[in-house]
């Protein structure tokens, strides 16, 4: 499916997120930068990311995205769809049906939960939250900083 902007949806998220939800795989260019929040909310929704630069996802957010990048999405060079040496299209094709399943499994109970924000009130025993992660991360580098 293509998101059409020009329908005015694009100012309602719940628009895009339902396409998300919706569609097994997401395609992530760069826009004005390499990075792209879209990959997060196309994670959250259990959508496959389709990651034509590496500095998409795979560089940027080390604690929440694990180096294994195979396990939640696919790398197409986006210099080789420029070039024509590869059709996005046909490239997801092949991707299996169970290779597809386990990418969204692996989405939904692995990475899902290191992406979101828990309720304070809960007790995170299983996994720990964004915030959780985010601050563990930060104290554990003040803790290396040779502070003399």
């Amino acid at each position: 499916m293509f998101f059409d902007c020009k329908s005015g949806l694009c100012d309602e998220p719940q628009s895009l997120i339902g396409l998300f939800t919706e569609s097994e795989f997401c395609l992530q260019p760069p826009g004005d930068s390499p990075t792209r929040k879209s990959v997060f909310d196309s994670l959250v929704a259990g959508c496959i990311p389709v990651v034509f630069d590496p500095f998409t996802a795979y560089y940027q957010y080390p604690w929440h995205l694990p180096e294994d990048h195979e396990k939640y999405s696919i790398f197409v060079d986006k210099e080789e769809v420029r070039e024509k040496k590869v059709n996005v299209v046909e490239k997801l094709m092949k991707v299996g049906v169970k290779e597809r399943d386990d990418m969204r499994r692996y989405i939904v109970y692995e990475l899902m939960p290191r992406l979101v924000y828990g309720d304070q009130d809960a007790k995170f025993e299983m996994f720990q939250d964004a915030f959780s992660i985010t601050i563990n991360n930060l104290v554990e580098r003040i803790k290396t900083l040779d502070l003399d």
